[in-house]
């Protein structure tokens, strides 16, 4: 990397803290059509203010190119059902209803540390038998290895890997070795004693030569535990190469090439090809070669690599949010968007069943589900409507386990490191009273365009196009305008009012506020502003149904001014919330062309590969402990947090390759590491 300037940025993401108060739940109004409930039509119009990504229901597999939805006339659309979802996360938030989309069980993984010394004994093995992933695999051992020398330099695996067929990990070959104990000859040979195992090569240092591992077999054969091949599973859960494969087109199902740019003997940055490997998978293939540990006579769990992945501790999301806010279970006890916009009852047994007394007819769900009051329709764009079809830069999964950003840190962690590094669930920052809780409900900053056609972070860069995450795709355009119609029946007027804040939020929140909807709000797609059409809307009582009803006023300030003082009234721990909210949907809350993901170099070399390889920013906030001394202060990454959404300064700074401690959160420098021990932080964060 070139240079040590300073480096700052916005995250592209943040959080809407979770109220203090659990759901308000209680019975829904039902579906009788009570004559004084309110029901009708809005007719809402929608602006685009950056383009707009939406999935096209319509395509078939075998198509070549992405196109835009359209309807069979041709008029493009953006489906109903993105409607609802969308707008159902807003109101969610602003009346801090149930985690509806939520898993539970999450437990991020980590990559172990090359300090770490996880228990049992470290083996080379190869799959014997694998049935399938329901089931752990039998595999058949090595020989114990003496790491230093028992591996073959980077010229012999060039040289075993010039045939037709590329040298795979898991080859037998036949090994002589030198008068040090150290692999003089390799030569290939299919029942060869001797096995080779090659692992990916991105964590490995570009200017050392890349080694790999050789071990004797033996006849001895062994299944892995139960326990073990379960964390195995949840461990290649987090691996990016099963996402990959899923989306990728035409990429070999089971084996990745083995690079490595090894500088002594190739120009810079050329990559020498070395073999292949096998991709992380949950059904193993007979052959491939794996790193076990064996205690107790068994084998406590399998991994690709020497240094693998370990699971964030014992406490898994469900455990880290506040208590109350899991999904919405029983029909009669509802919170607001459930009664508004429904609820299902997905769990396969009644609650509180005990195990042993489920009967075969109990694994039946029982039915608890509510239907919602609104249909949302298609939003129908005005007249034509240009494709913007361009290259969409790589998008990856969310990452939880980044807990400098996704937990609430509190000041006694801030600052400081630990091993394992504090941003980890489950390290010392978690073993206080309680573990650390999820920040909130996140939301992706809104950020303007200027002259540009496209957000310039949402295109992929020349280096990002051979991703297999990267992918073609094609936009509605800012500007473009649509019309929809949203239908409810039996609301009162808290609940209309309520809705009509989910549309128009500024008439709430007293901002002029933007919307998200469709994919690519990571990178600045998405964002549109929606007006009810008061003169084309109607609503009337629910018993005008019946000939008893009459017309209602849509008279928008009335009914959500309603919603405001319920909320403040019932709910004045969500109503503490809305500033966040505010923020987190004002398009001019930051500075749009400073909205990245950590980058690894300063704005001037935006573009290059360099400028987005954030590793340098994670490992500089990550609150890992350096190898410690018998004397001195403690040292290492100090944990830094992100910015509270109403912090009127968002900007994170560090200073890649350089001393950690430069790493801030605005000027004057954040909350730097305490020396000797110390666990309290050194005051101010900036605004």
């Amino acid at each position: 990397m070139s240079g040590t300037g300073e480096v700052e940025f916005v995250n592209p993401y943040t959080f809407v803290p979770f109220p203090e108060s659990p759901p308000q739940r209680c019975a829904p109004h039902g579906h009788l059509g009570h004559p004084d409930l309110l029901s009708g039509t809005l007719q809402v119009r929608v602006t685009a203010q950056t383009p707009l990504l939406v999935r096209d229901i319509s395509r078939q597999a075998g198509d070549a190119e992405p196109r835009l939805p359209r309807r069979p006339d041709g008029t493009v659309l953006i489906p109903g059902s993105s409607w609802k979802g969308a707008l159902r996360s807003l109101h969610e938030t602003l009346t801090g209803s149930c985690l509806r989309i939520f898993d539970p069980d999450f437990l991020p993984t980590y990559r172990d540390a090359a300090s770490s010394s996880p228990p049992g004994e470290l083996r080379m093995a190869v799959v014997h038998e694998h049935a399938g992933a329901d089931q752990p695999p039998v595999l058949q051992l090595c020989e114990s290895g003496t790491p230093a020398t028992h591996r073959l330099s980077q010229k012999q695996l060039e040289s075993l890997n010039q045939g037709q067929v590329p040298l795979t990990s898991g080859a037998r070959l036949d090994i002589t070795f030198d008068e040090d104990g150290k692999p003089d000859t390799a030569e290939h040979n299919a029942e060869g004693a001797w096995m080779v195992l090659l692992s990916e090569s991105r964590a490995r240092q570009p200017s050392a030569e890349y080694r790999a591992h050789v071990r004797k077999l033996t006849s001895e054969t062994m299944q892995v535990s139960a326990a073990g091949w379960e964390r195995y599973l949840a461990e290649a859960d987090d691996a990016d190469e099963l996402r990959e494969q899923s989306i990728a087109q035409g990429a070999d199902e089971h084996y990745l090439p083995v690079e490595h740019p090894h500088r002594a003997n190739k120009p810079d940055g050329e990559r020498v090809t070395l073999g292949r490997r096998y991709r992380v998978t949950k059904h193993l293939r007979r052959g491939q070669p794996m790193w076990v540990r064996i205690a107790g006579g068994r084998i406590i769990s399998v991994q690709h690599g020497m240094l693998w992945r370990h699971r964030g501790g014992d406490t898994p999301s469900g455990g880290r949010i506040p208590a109350k806010f899991g999904p919405c279970r029983n029909d009669r006890e509802l919170c607001p968007s459930c009664r508004m916009f429904g609820s299902a009852d997905t769990e396969a047994t009644p609650r509180g069943t005990p195990a042993a007394d489920r009967t075969t007819e109990q694994q039946k769900a029982e039915q608890r589900s509510y239907a919602g009051h609104i249909r949302f329709g298609d939003a129908l764009a005005d007249g034509e409507v240009p494709e913007l079809a361009f290259e969409l830069a790589p998008l990856g999964s969310p990452n939880p386990g980044a807990g400098q950003f996704y937990l609430v840190n509190q000041p006694d962690a801030v600052g400081n490191v630990g091993d394992p590094p504090l941003r980890e669930w489950g390290s010392s920052a978690d073993r206080g009273e309680k573990p650390r809780k999820l920040r909130g409900r996140k939301k992706y900053w809104h950020t303007e365009l200027g002259e540009e056609r496209l957000p310039a972070r949402g295109q992929a860069r020349e280096h990002q196009k051979e991703s297999q995450l990267a992918r073609r795709a094609v936009a509605i355009p800012r500007g473009t305008e649509l019309t929809m119609t949203i239908s409810f029946t039996d609301l009162d007027e808290v609940q209309l009012g309520s809705l009509l804040a989910t549309l128009q939020p500024g008439e709430l929140l007293n901002e002029q506020v933007w919307q998200h909807i469709g994919g690519g709000r990571p990178l600045g797609f998405g964002s549109c502003t929606l007006a009810v059409d008061t003169a084309a809307s109607a609503v009337w009582r629910s018993g005008a149904r019946y000939g008893g009803g009459t017309d209602v006023s849509l008279d928008i300030a009335h009914f959500t001014g309603v919603f405001q003082e319920w909320v403040q009234r019932e709910l004045p721990a969500v109503h503490e919330t809305w500033p966040a909210l505010t923020s987190a949907l004002d398009p001019k809350a930051v500075d749009p062309d400073a909205v990245w993901y950590p980058p690894g170099a300063s704005r001037a070399t935006r573009g290059t590969k360099e400028y987005d390889d954030g590793f340098e920013f994670w490992k500089q906030t990550s609150g890992e402990q350096a190898k410690t001394k018998k004397r001195g202060p403690r040292t290492g990454h100090p944990l830094i947090p992100l910015p509270e959404a109403t912090s009127e300064d968002q900007t994170l700074r560090y200073t890649p390759k350089a001393n950690p401690r430069t790493v801030s959160r605005s000027q004057p420098p954040g909350v730097p590491h305490r020396p000797n021990g110390s666990n309290k932080p050194n005051g101010g964060h900036g605004r």
